[in-house]
């Protein structure tokens, strides 16, 4: 007697819908975690733009440094205007996220 065997092609489609599914979740709570709220941003721009771009940047889209961050490519923005992480993109930012992120870009401890 012959015993059936699961079909190896079907299973490997049913691990691919079941990763594509986790990945979706993935993405979708972490953009959760990382928009910013409150009007308090944490401003990215590319590592080799000129000194000061950042500042550019958040100026453009109508908000104010909050902070520094200790990289000179990302600083902390706030704007109590609606829109403001649409327009930092728009200005040129290449990430915004939530402004409580920026413990991530301190690269040594304030004395």
């Amino acid at each position: 007697m012959r015993q059936s065997t699961p079909d190896s092609g079907n299973t490997l489609r049913q691990y691919r819908i079941v990763g594509l599914n986790l990945a979706v979740i993935l993405v979708v709570l972490s953009a959760a975690a990382i928009v910013p709220r409150n009007g308090q941003a944490l401003v990215i721009v590319y590592p080799w733009s000129d000194p000061g771009r950042v500042i550019e940047v958040i100026a453009d889209a109508g908000g104010s440094v909050m902070n520094g961050t200790g990289a000179p490519y990302a600083a902390i923005a706030h704007s109590d205007e609606p829109g403001f992480a649409f327009r930092l993109f728009k200005s040129g930012a290449m990430l915004v996220l939530d402004g409580s992120l920026a413990f991530f870009c301190r690269s040594t401890s304030s004395p």
